[in-house]
């Protein structure tokens, strides 16, 4: 039988990491992947889960970072404030997203897996609600090449390369397996399609337009319902209470008689009949009828 990871309706979710978690780009606030995350959520849930989203635009995750010398004392980074931040907001579901301006900027590979293990170990031990690690957003090709990452706060994000990603990205799922998390591969979602980034030739901005937040939000809430029994029970009551299908039978038309599916028949067979009962056509002599799937 599958695992199911939380049994219950979610309360509170929050969301640490860079600028994608903050929704940057997002024409509106709403439109970034953390509240679009929400929305999924809450039309699964008979009361809707609080977002406390606690994404800054060019955060790192690690010390390691040769941006920490230019941020340190004025600006924290992930390693510094998760405790604050998530743990202490006492959330029953966790998104972490790091590793897209750690790889950018140039944060050793070994030192950005120690520092994320330090911190999941933490997370692991303190937080009591599912926590979902993302693997790093699809950069197109100039993207890597980006020195300022449209912000005042960048110095250099042009440090990485489609190989130091994909040796990221598996730190990232090893990471997951080790502290028994669920991973969402969202750069899998977005299919390495330039379209779904603001700026899709890489040289300016780099984050996700409206489109591809959508996109990073449905793969995660694709991993949440597959393996949390607790996003199902509203759908189950709804189902129980409303009986399978009623609308099936409407009419396809104001005045008809007929549903869309017996008019979609009737295109080919005007004498067959579904009644109500999900009988289709009339039953040869000696021989059931078919029950409609």
């Amino acid at each position: 039988m599958k695992r199911d990871r939380w049994s219950r309706p979610f309360k509170k979710m929050v969301t640490l990491g860079e600028s994608h978690t903050a929704g940057i780009s997002a024409t509106r606030r709403e439109l970034g992947w953390a509240p679009v995350l929400k929305g999924l959520i809450d039309q699964f849930q008979e009361k809707p889960v609080t977002l406390v989203n606690q994404g800054i635009g060019a955060d790192i995750l690690s010390p390691a970072s040769p941006m920490y010398a230019y941020y340190r004392g004025w600006r924290p980074i992930g390693l510094e404030r998760y405790g604050r931040h998530v743990i202490a907001e006492k959330p029953d579901l966790v998104i972490v997203s790091y590793g897209y301006n750690d790889l950018r900027s140039g944060t050793p590979v070994a030192a950005f897996e120690r520092d994320l293990h330090r911190m999941l170990a933490d997370l692991r031990r303190r937080v009591r609600g599912v926590i979902v690690l993302l693997d790093t957003y699809f950069i197109t090709a100039d993207g890597y090449r980006d020195r300022v990452g449209g912000t005042e706060a960048g110095k250099a994000w042009n440090r990485g390369s489609p190989r130091i990603q994909a040796r990221f990205n598996r730190v990232l799922r090893r990471a997951a397996a080790k502290f028994d998390l669920l991973f969402a591969e969202v750069s899998q979602a977005q299919g390495g399609a330039e379209w779904l980034i603001c700026s899709p030739d890489g040289r300016g901005d780099a984050h996700c337009n409206d489109l591809g937040h959508r996109l990073i939000a449905q793969k995660i809430f694709e991993v949440l319902a597959s393996n949390c029994r607790g996003l199902s029970l509203k759908a189950q009551a709804d189902r129980q209470r409303v009986g399978k299908s009623p609308w099936r039978h409407e009419p396809y038309r104001p005045g008809s008689d007929s549903s869309w599916e017996e008019k979609l028949i009737r295109d080919f067979y005007p004498d067959s009949r579904m009644d109500r009962n999900q009988q289709v056509g009339p039953a040869r002599p000696g021989t059931p009828s078919r029950a409609a799937g």
